[in-house]
Formats: C-alpha cells, sequence, structure tokens
C-alpha cells in the first residue's frame, strides 16, 4: 500500500461530516477495499502511537476521526457553534428540528428565555422571523446550514435526532 493510500483516507475522513464505510471510501476514493482497510489500521495505529488529540473511531457503521475528550472542552470555543450557550443552541436545534415554527410554539416549548434565544439566532443571521398574526414564524437560514455544514434542514433532522 502506497503513503498516497493513507494520505487519502486520512484527508476524506478529515473532511466528512459523517462516518464513512469501508465501502464509502474504496468507491470515493477509487482504492480497493483491502489497501483502505490497510490504510485505517494504519492511520489508527499512528495516531494512538503519536499521541494525537484525535483518533480513529468506528461508529455508526463507519469511520470517524474524533476528538479525544481531554481535548473536546478545550478546543469548543473554535467549534462550530462553540460560543454560542447551550440554552440557545437548544433553541436553534428546535427550530432547525420542528422550523417552520411559530415564535408562540418555541416560547412555550422553550420559555420565556426563548424570545431573547431568538433575537440572538436572527442577529446571527441563523434564524429567519417573519410576521404572521400576532406572531412570528422561524426558520433556519442557508448561513446557518453552511455554517454547520449541511445541506437542508432534513439532514439535521435525520442525523441529529432533533432537540432534548
Amino acid at each position: 500500500m502506497g503513503r498516497s493510500a493513507k494520505a487519502a483516507v486520512e484527508a476524506a475522513l478529515f473532511v466528512a461530516t459523517k462516518p464513512l464505510s469501508l465501502g464509502e471510501l474504496s468507491r470515493g476514493l477509487r482504492l480497493p477495499e483491502e489497501e483502505v482497510y490497510a490504510a485505517l489500521e494504519e492511520i489508527a495505529a499512528e495516531l494512538e502511537a503519536g499521541g494525537k488529540p484525535y483518533v480513529l473511531v468506528r461508529k455508526r457503521g463507519g469511520y470517524a476521526l474524533e476528538l479525544r475528550e481531554e481535548y473536546a472542552e478545550l478546543v469548543r470555543p473554535f467549534a462550530p457553534g462553540g460560543d454560542i450557550p447551550e440554552p440557545v443552541l437548544r433553541t436553534l436545534a428546535l427550530i432547525a428540528y420542528r422550523g417552520p415554527i411559530t415564535q408562540a410554539e418555541v416560547v412555550r416549548i422553550r420559555g420565556q428565555r426563548a424570545y431573547a434565544h431568538v433575537k440572538d439566532l436572527v442577529g446571527r443571521g441563523f434564524v429567519r422571523a417573519r410576521k404572521e398574526g400576532n406572531t412570528k414564524v422561524l426558520e433556519v437560514t442557508a448561513e446557518f446550514l453552511e455554517y454547520f455544514g449541511l445541506e437542508s434542514p432534513k439532514e439535521f433532522r435525520a442525523h441529529r435526532g432533533g432537540p432534548r
């Protein structure tokens, strides 16, 4: 196996927004599955031996690069949405999962503080609020999708499972 196959597999895992299966890696990189598997084993061994802040994990039927727990909190401010307080993120998740949704419904579910959350999210450009009767209808924007690396709100619903 050449060094370029290992580098290609590692690069694919680096840019992926979801775990990639052996078949997906093989097809996407046009490499035999055996070569991809050998590259995965080599990557895992190097990451473990090198004391890197991330590891190769197997989850949901695929492979992914994931931060080690001891680094997750340290770099949280640099991650997408890392500067958004958790209560505001929960409100954003509700809007993304159920949107379009009325502001009245968001406030009923999330409480009175949701008004401030919505104002923050509109200010960040993640949520669009359109007046409808006595309330507003809220939905996520293209900027939200781009920031979080999503193609559509449907992708959020399918992969994130919705708010708690």
